[in-house]
């Protein structure tokens, strides 16, 4: 799995594995298994960062902090899947 999260920084793919243990085990263990991303599970990825963001947005629909990390993982994600999963 690291390998295909190169593009992100080592506390980036640390929280971006945390989140996807947290809310989809499934997905995560089948990714490090596997040892790589496909392109339904990039998809999947987006959908659990997206969820993960929307949940911590504060009253005022603002991110938290957290929430903000989430939102930088989520673009960088974005950004490479479009690259390399597109």
């Amino acid at each position: 799995m690291d390998s295909d999260f190169s593009f992100l920084s080592d506390y980036d793919g640390e929280l971006l594995k945390a989140v996807l243990k947290r809310r989809d085990p499934t997905l995560a263990n089948r990714l490090r298994a596997d040892g790589r991303v496909t392109r339904p599970d990039a998809k999947l990825i987006m959908n659990v960062l997206s969820e993960e963001f929307i949940d911590n947005l504060d009253d005022e629909w603002e991110p938290t902090p957290y929430g903000k990390e989430i939102s930088d993982v989520l673009n960088r994600f974005n950004a490479a899947r479009l690259g390399l999963w597109g």
